[in-house]
């Protein structure tokens, strides 16, 4: 495309000069648009060693491109393949302009829990790159929004697992508490039978006591 627009450029300067000139002045006119034609080559020598042209000249970046085709895949179903196209745009090119929406879009695939791969924290952090890389791309406020939800949602996730270990602790302090009263009741049981053993021990201690007296006033009698 380059040398195509510089080959145009060209051809109009190096056009034949209007009829009607005097040949003098002809001869002056081609010397001019001589030396405009290598001009004109030499910008276009230099734009090709130093990549100047027009950015409505250049092409897309391999980034963009990529950016694109991960945009396409999303678009029809293939996340985990899109998300391996973004996370490649944002470890190859981690300064290109393309690598704003690869980490936006990037973020927003890990933060859908239809995706597959739902990672909360991750596309938290993929938002903050984008704000703190490209703060100001066209992306920000959305980013902004997406990371200051995701912040109360890790936040309440915090704290429900906090109150789940807690409430865990409870229930297996519950369960010990229990298994020691059941412990408790098995020996409540137990010496509630000693108890009652004691009991019918002396019972018949006391029935032998009593038989005893009877003998031994029996004898005192016959004596």
């Amino acid at each position: 495309m380059q040398s195509r627009y510089a080959a145009r450029l060209v051809t109009r300067l190096s056009d034949d000069t209007p009829n009607g000139l005097r040949p003098r002045r002809q001869s002056a006119v081609a010397r001019t648009r001589r030396g405009l034609s290598a001009l004109a080559l030499l910008l276009l020598a230099s734009g090709c060693s130093t990549g100047w042209w027009p950015a409505s000249m250049r092409g897309p970046s391999e980034a963009e491109r990529l950016v694109a085709r991960a945009d396409a895949l999303a678009g029809t179903g293939w996340e985990h393949a899109a998300r391996a196209l973004y996370e490649r745009v944002v470890r190859e090119y981690p300064s290109d302009p393309a690598t704003a929406p690869a980490l936006y879009s990037l973020g927003r695939l890990q933060a859908d829990p239809t995706s597959g791969f739902q990672n909360y924290r991750a596309a938290h952090e993929a938002f903050s790159r984008l704000l703190t890389d490209f703060p100001t791309s066209r992306w920000g406020a959305d980013a902004r929004a997406w990371r200051a939800t995701l912040s109360d949602l890790l936040v309440r996730e915090e704290e429900a697992a906090r109150l789940k270990v807690q409430l865990q602790w409870r229930e297996e302090e519950a369960t010990r508490l229990k298994r020691q009263l059941q412990s408790r009741e098995e020996e409540e049981t137990q010496l509630k039978r000693q108890l009652q053993s004691s009991e019918e021990e002396a019972f018949g201690l006391k029935a032998q006591i009593r038989q005893l007296r009877r003998v031994d006033l029996g004898l005192e009698r016959r004596r």
